[in-house]
């Protein structure tokens, strides 16, 4: 996971620096498409856990529910393994994420209730039950002069924060 670790690490601080320089603003949804395409995507590599764009995906399903197989809990970014696969294809046998990204937006105006620590609760619960998967909670401030970025890695051992 070393590895991996020091993409996320890299392209978050890439992305950090381009929403600084650019005073970048948006929503939730448009930060993790940003990231993932102007930033993520571009540190794939030959030796790299991340070989193919197509093992970037947006808001899919990614770990099962309560209500049973059928029933999938969609995160903000999922990073598979192989590219192409998602938690229905192949059948057999389900695949699980190599890592999981959930994001939060902080803008100026916006009332509390950020939920960062509810994301890393629920990464650590889930990468304790799947050892092949390692989580990231981001939660990028717009609230300053200059954007600020925190990046929780979880994984089976334990929660650490990620200095970006």
């Amino acid at each position: 996971m070393d590895a991996l670790d020091q993409i996320v690490s890299r392209s978050l601080k890439a992305f950090l620096d381009y929403i600084n320089r650019q005073k970048w603003f948006g929503r939730e949804n448009e930060a993790v498409s940003l990231y993932a395409f102007g930033f993520l995507q571009h540190e794939r590599g030959k030796d790299s856990p991340l070989t193919n764009p197509a093992q970037i995906a947006i808001e899919v399903g990614a770990a099962d529910t309560p209500k049973g197989p059928k029933s999938q809990v969609r995160k903000d970014l999922v990073i598979w393994r192989t590219p192409g696969v998602n938690r229905w294809y192949p059948r057999q046998p389900r695949c699980e994420p190599l890592a999981i990204m959930e994001w939060k937006v902080r803008r100026p105006g916006m009332r509390g209730g950020f939920e960062v620590d509810r994301d890393v609760d629920w990464l650590s619960r889930h990468c304790a039950k799947k050892s092949e998967t390692v989580g990231y909670s981001v939660l990028l401030d717009l609230t300053g002069e200059n954007a600020s970025l925190r990046c929780t890695r979880v994984d089976a051992t334990g929660a650490t924060v990620i200095e970006i």
